[in-house]
């Protein structure tokens, strides 16, 4: 039979009518028509919100990041010791610094002092002897100022700011606040710290070989609150350690842990207090 189709002229282009879609929009459908009464173009601009609004959320978490990174100065201190570890260093005018898990300081001197800023943790400090400029050790609470002494600063709450194992220490409140400019001497067996209540400075007696005694590797308590040994612990583990149970937190602890497996003495506390450990993963200790 006869082919009766006219022939197709090569140079005639058909012009297919223009997607009044475009692109864009179609692709929100994957390329498929939209059905009766949708809105495409509300569709889109839903879309593009969508995108400015994870693009805002992104540059937000940015930013405080970067204002974490400035606010917290131990990020950038010149010393610190890792979480389970314990760091003895040598500063530049010989003093002899031991910190604690967790501890960071930062150096710097002048022609009238030299100054350790710690920022958090523990450390004790070793002087090397008499100097012509003063020697100072600042924290957010206290400063203090040794002569020729073995005394520690705490930045934590540990109950007390500084205390002595020899030698003499002169404690002063800030400048700014409420007591400020108050100081008190302590020496050998004697600790100094600051009241929550009404910001005043108060000395007491103090075990100084208890309160040092993660420099031998083990944590020494004697009548302590079950919530501060449960803190102790924490300094010393990755993560965090959370007791639940805030009955159980004014239990008293008697015992000698060890450093060396600091999950095996969350569980020793938690045995002889009658504590539930609800989870124990690498990040998250759970205490009830």
């Amino acid at each position: 039979m006869a082919d009766h189709r006219p022939a197709r002229n090569p140079d005639h282009k058909t012009e297919r009518p223009s997607d009044p879609l475009g692109p864009e929009l179609r692709q929100l459908k994957g390329g498929r028509a939209f059905p009766p009464g949708f809105d495409p173009r509300a569709i889109a601009r839903r879309a593009r919100r969508r995108r400015h609004t994870l693009r805002g959320g992104a540059l937000g978490a940015l930013a405080l990041a970067l204002l974490w990174v400035l606010y917290d100065p131990s990020l950038t201190a010149d010393y610190s010791a890792s979480v389970g570890s314990i760091e003895r260093i040598t500063l530049p005018d010989g003093t002899v610094a031991q910190l604690d898990s967790g501890a960071s300081m930062s150096w710097s001197e002048s022609e009238s002092e030299r100054r350790i800023r710690l920022h958090a943790g523990i450390a004790v400090f070793e002087t090397a002897g008499r100097s012509e400029r003063d020697l100072v050790v600042v924290t957010e609470a206290v400063e203090a100022r040794p002569v020729g002494t073995v005394f520690a600063v705490s930045a934590d709450g540990t109950g007390w700011s500084a205390l002595v194992q020899s030698g003499r220490v002169r404690v002063t409140l800030p400048a700014a606040g409420t007591g400020a400019g108050a100081s008190a001497l302590i020496g050998p067996g004697e600790a100094a710290s600051v009241d929550d209540a009404d910001a005043q400075l108060e000395t007491s007696a103090i075990d100084v070989e208890r309160a040092l005694a993660w420099r031998e590797g083990v944590l020494d308590f004697k009548n302590a609150p079950l919530a501060e040994v449960i803190a102790a612990l924490d300094r010393y583990r990755p993560g965090r350690v959370i007791l639940l149970n805030e009955r159980a937190a004014a239990k008293r602890f008697d015992g000698v842990l060890s450093l060396e497996d600091v999950d095996r003495s969350l569980q020793i506390v938690a045995e002889s207090s009658g504590l539930q450990l609800l989870t124990n993963w690498p990040m998250l200790v759970i205490l009830r």
